[in-house]
């Protein structure tokens, strides 16, 4: 908790300093138009005053003039300088989010018995990821490599976001735009991710206690927020724009990973729960509880 303080205290700090950048540039800008309409108004209002007004507005125009073409040669200069650190940063962020979006995408074809949501928006919603919940079977295996079941896969995936995600924080917390930052920083910390992490502990406490929890990813999770949706969502049109300013930079970056919804019918998924073993479980957890109330 203390280490995602200080992040959030840096990301802060940032954008304090652009927004005290804004007011500078903006205070500069209003005092030379000042001083060029002070120049003007002094050469064209009265003859003695029209030598020193051509005089001042001419130098207060050539100072304008030099301050912004030597600002915006160091801006692009410093711009150049940091494009190694832009293109690391956009690649980092990129995979995080084509990896979230997979691992979701792909455990939602394996366990719901419906067609993907028609848009990215749609999936990463309470009503797309909700039947993820609903539907996926614990007890059954996804498609890897050593074979294991989904109470190992997912905590190994959830593990791999927060630390991800923590590395990306770390990395690139001087050059990493504080949107992105923002977002980021959202999915590490998600009360969602966390609680998956906590299922090893929720499924020791129900063995001790043989309680007959069901097996499905519900009764083991909450549902992610708003806000989670709201980052997932964002990194991926961050992505988006990086890519168009980046790319005249480094032709070979990718994009990030593009939602495409699978139309097609389905028959029953493989991890999806049987509708006779969820009976079932149901039927044990009622048992239970009517024994011990």
């Amino acid at each position: 908790m203390a280490i995602s303080f200080i992040r959030f205290k840096k990301s802060m700090k940032r954008l304090q300093s652009f927004w005290e950048y804004i007011k500078n540039e903006k205070n500069i800008i209003l005092s030379l138009l000042g001083f060029i309409l002070v120049g003007l108004i002094c050469w064209l209002s009265s003859t003695k005053t029209e030598d020193f007004g051509s005089n001042f507005f001419t130098e207060m125009l050539g100072v304008a003039v030099t301050v912004f073409i030597v600002d915006r040669l160091i801006q692009k200069r410093d711009e150049k300088r940091n494009i190694p650190q832009k293109l690391a940063a956009y690649e980092d962020v990129r995979l995080y989010a084509s990896r979230y979006i997979n691992f979701w995408t792909e455990t939602y074809r394996l366990s719901v018995p419906e067609p993907d949501p028609e848009t990215i928006e749609d999936f990463f919603s309470e009503k797309g990821m909700s039947k993820i919940l609903d539907y996926l079977n614990m007890d059954s295996e996804p498609n890897v490599t050593p074979t294991q079941k989904w109470w190992s896969w997912i905590v190994d995936n959830a593990k791999e976001f927060k630390e991800n995600g923590d590395k990306i924080l770390d990395r690139h917390s001087h050059n990493l735009d504080p949107i992105a930052f923002g977002f980021v920083h959202q999915l590490t910390e998600s009360s969602f991710n966390n609680v998956l992490m906590m299922m090893p502990s929720i499924r020791q406490s129900d063995i001790s206690m043989k309680f007959p929890r069901i097996k499905i990813l519900r009764s083991y999770s909450i549902s992610p927020t708003k806000e989670d949706f709201e980052a997932v969502l964002g990194l991926v049109n961050w992505c988006n724009e990086s890519y168009s300013m980046l790319q005249k930079y480094n032709n070979s970056i990718r994009k990030v990973m593009e939602y495409k919804p699978n139309k097609d019918g389905k028959a029953p998924p493989k991890c999806m729960i049987q509708s006779e073993v969820l009976k079932q479980q149901i039927h044990d957890l009622q048992k239970y509880r009517d024994k011990t109330s």
